[in-house]
């Protein structure tokens, strides 16, 4: 079990565990009292690392929990999510996640990260764009070293993979870089 706080902007947005054995990521939802699958945290969580994801403790998720507030959302605001979150029929309840016996935090290596890229690339129709990284501001000569290295196969998981890979870099609104790679074939 791994839990974290999801923050934007310094400003906690969601308590969101971790299913580490089926590599999923819910988010708690106190409006329903329940832990619900949330496809774009998981998106940001293995693959933009945009958002700020800071590790918590299991007392004090029970503390977040039992405040109700982090993740609680305004239905007349986001009268929307809140109806697709309260569909979804993937969640846990709040017993099941604190019932979960903690593993230890590991993070992925770079090579397991890279690995997992390739295989979302090969998952996606030829000419879609994948998120591979993103950099801050001040890490333009890094973005186009990776991307360099992502087009010429310097990367093992990429020339092992076979692929055919193009990259790119694009421009955030807020002047982050994102790397992106798509197959070419």
């Amino acid at each position: 079990m791994s839990l974290y706080t999801v923050s934007y902007r310094g400003q906690d947005q969601w308590l969101a565990y971790e299913d580490t054995e089926a590599a999923r990521i819910y988010a708690y939802v106190p409006n329903l009292h329940r832990f619900v699958f949330h496809n774009q945290l998981g998106q940001d969580f293995y693959w933009d690392n945009e958002l700020e994801w800071t590790p918590v403790t299991a007392a004090a998720g029970r503390a977040i929990v039992e405040a109700a507030i982090v993740g609680k959302l305004d239905g007349r605001r986001h009268g929307d999510l809140l109806s697709e979150l309260a569909a979804e029929p993937d969640c846990r309840t709040v017993e099941e996640v604190f019932g979960a016996q903690p593993l230890p935090e590991r993070t992925p290596t770079r090579q397991e990260f890279a690995a997992a890229k390739v295989k979302a690339v090969a998952g996606a129709a030829p000419g879609q764009w994948v998120t591979y990284k993103v950099y801050g501001r001040d890490s333009a000569q890094r973005a186009r070293v990776a991307a360099r290295d992502l087009r010429t196969g310097k990367i093992a998981a990429v020339r092992k993979s076979g692929l055919d890979i193009a990259s790119r870099i694009m421009p955030t609104a807020d002047g982050r870089l994102i790397v992106e790679i798509t197959r070419t074939a």
